[in-house]
């Protein structure tokens, strides 16, 4: 008889073998593209080719003109997932965006704009649940961001309507076609050592949405229209240490408090050893409109370390996570920024304690320019639901994923065709007790990049 045990170490086993086969085609390929011989000249595509004369129109024009950026990004991605409770997800989905953004006009106002899209190759309908996609499979097209901004220098940038965020609990969350989005007022800036970041958020457009919501709403509070106030330093006050502390209020939802200390300490030419420490205090506020966890007035934490040491291209990592009984730490509008975030499952229930283990390698010295990968083990226990008390299941999850941007000597089209490519290869595979299948699942990515003006 087949136990889960067996079940797991033969896909794991598989992961393996697909990882081996990818470095030696890999390998293969670098040999045949000459790698010795000196970069040629940059290509140009038929698409770049054709905003070419715009782009020779706008040198002599004032900066807000001449300094325009206008980039395309597609996106090719497949995803296959068999879930623990025996159930599938599977499309395969192409989109990506387009983005503009002004020079700065007196240096002082600029204005931008990205409108992402996604549209179904394959999607069969009793396979729903990809994010890939609009529910039901049905693709989408959003003009997700339009901005404009004032500046100060490097002092102060103030900046409205439809953005990205990037502020640990809020952030893009690009891990499916289209990222997160938000409508808010943020105003941000360096002075020296110190970045700031601060403002209003009232609306997300969540991953694979082509509306804008109100923050309560994404977290799942009906007929209420609240928004979260964020603000948020890093200081880099000594070279290889990073410190972050941000704060999040959402109005009568909950407040995430959250701190990272990060340092790398150089041991010699070749080796280096990073150390980072991470805690988040979360807790119900206001009317505590969000269903109630340990109490309506809930509170909860996590906290975690990881040690990283270095050798050339080699990374060896070591990371656990303890998160409080209170409740399940919440993130609705963006990925949870634990070190314990992995492919499939955040380790960040209520009482879990969680330990990983991981290796990456750049093999860009050794077999081919660009390309590299890692593995993560993440072993989880002592969960419980925190509104029953009752125990969860042990949850454990091995990934493997390996990245490959192409740096070919080669010349001609060819060249041309995959410069600014990115492409992407992730599986996992989950490991619940008690669960009535094993889950795991596969995803293949390609970006291709380019710079029209």
């Amino acid at each position: 008889m087949t136990t889960v045990r067996d079940r797991t170490m033969a896909h794991f086993s598989l992961l393996v073998a697909t990882l081996g086969l990818l470095i030696t085609s890999a390998m293969w390929w670098g040999l045949a593209c000459a790698e010795d011989a000196p970069p040629p000249p940059p290509l140009r595509t038929p698409l770049e080719a054709l905003f070419g004369p715009v782009r020779e129109s706008l040198k002599p024009l004032p900066a807000f003109f001449r300094d325009t950026d206008l980039k395309v990004n597609f996106r090719s991605y497949y995803f296959n997932r068999n879930n623990t409770n025996d159930t599938v997800n599977e499309a395969e989905a192409f989109g990506g965006s387009i983005s503009y953004k002004s020079g700065w006009l007196l240096d002082t106002f600029a204005m931008g704009a990205t409108l992402y899209g996604s549209a179904p190759l394959y999607a069969p309908e009793d396979r729903d649940g990809t994010l890939l996609l609009k529910p039901e499979q049905t693709g989408y097209y959003v003009p997700g961001e339009a901005w404009g901004a004032l500046r100060y220098g490097d002092y102060a940038m103030l900046k409205g309507y439809r953005q990205l965020v990037d502020q640990s609990y809020i952030n893009p969350q690009d891990n499916r076609m289209t990222p997160n989005t938000f409508e808010a007022l943020t105003l941000g800036g360096k002075v020296g050592w110190l970045q700031y970041l601060a403002g209003y958020l009232w609306n997300i457009k969540t991953r694979n949405s082509d509306e804008f919501v109100a923050m309560s709403s994404a977290a799942g509070i009906k007929k209420e229209h609240d928004g979260v106030g964020i603000s948020g330093v890093r200081l880099t006050p000594i070279k290889n240490l990073r410190l972050d502390v941000t704060n999040q209020y959402g109005i009568d939802m909950f407040n995430t408090f959250y701190a990272e200390a990060d340092y790398l300490q150089p041991l010699g030419e070749d080796w280096k050893v990073r150390i980072g420490a991470q805690f988040t205090d979360q807790r119900a506020v206001g009317e505590a409109l969000l269903p109630p966890g340990n109490g309506k007035y809930w509170v909860t934490h996590t906290g975690g370390m990881r040690v990283q040491v270095i050798f050339k291209d080699l990374t060896l990592t070591g990371a656990f996570s303890i998160t409080g009984s209170g409740n399940n730490i919440q993130t609705p509008w963006g990925s949870w920024p634990g070190y314990l975030s992995m492919i499939d499952k955040d380790f960040d229930q209520a009482g879990q304690k969680a330990v990983l283990f991981g290796a990456a390698y750049d093999f860009s010295n050794v077999l081919l320019k660009g390309l590299s990968a890692n593995f993560n083990l993440v072993w989880g226990k002592d969960a419980i639901n925190p509104s029953t008390r009752k125990n969860a299941p042990d949850l454990n999850e091995y990934d493997a994923t390996v990245d490959y941007r192409p740096d070919f000597r080669l010349t001609g089209p060819l060249r041309g065709l995959v410069q600014g490519m990115w492409f992407r290869f992730r599986s996992a595979v989950t490991d619940q007790a008690n669960a009535q299948a094993l889950g795991y699942q596969f995803r293949i990515i390609i970006n291709w990049e380019r710079d029209l003006i």
